[in-house]
C-alpha cells in the first residue's frame, strides 16, 4: 500500500488519533519489500524494528511464472478464459487485472 500512493491516506488515519509509533505495535507484511517502501515505512515504525525475511531477500520464486499481456477491452474476458483453460492443471492461479 505504501508504494501505491496510499501514504497520504495512512497519514490521515494516523492523524485521527492513533497512538504514536512509539506507543503502538506496527506490523508490515509484504511479499516484496523494496528500498523505497522501507524508507517510507520508517515514518510509521520505531527505529528498533525487526526485519524478518523468509528465503532470499528480493528474490523471486522460481516456481511462479509471470506473464503480461496487453489485450483490448473487447477481448479481455475471452483471453482470460483461454488462459484458465490452458492452466487448469494448476491447483492455484492468481490473476491481476487493471480496474477503472
Amino acid at each position: 500500500m505504501l508504494d501505491k500512493s496510499f501514504e497520504p491516506d495512512i497519514c490521515k488515519l494516523e492523524a485521527l488519533g492513533l497512538p504514536s509509533k512509539y506507543e503502538r505495535f506496527t506490523f508490515i507484511f509484504s511479499a516484496t519489500f523494496s528500498d523505497k517502501v522501507r524508507i517510507l515505512a520508517q515514518h510509521f515504525i520505531r527505529g528498533n524494528y525487526i526485519f524478518l525475511v523468509v528465503g532470499k531477500p528480493d528474490a523471486t520464486n522460481e516456481d511462479i511464472a509471470q506473464t503480461i499481456e496487453e489485450v483490448s477491452n473487447a477481448f479481455k474476458k475471452d483471453r482470460l478464459f483461454q488462459l484458465l483453460e490452458q492452466n487448469l492443471k494448476s491447483e492455484r492461479c492468481l490473476i491481476f487485472v487493471e480496474t477503472n
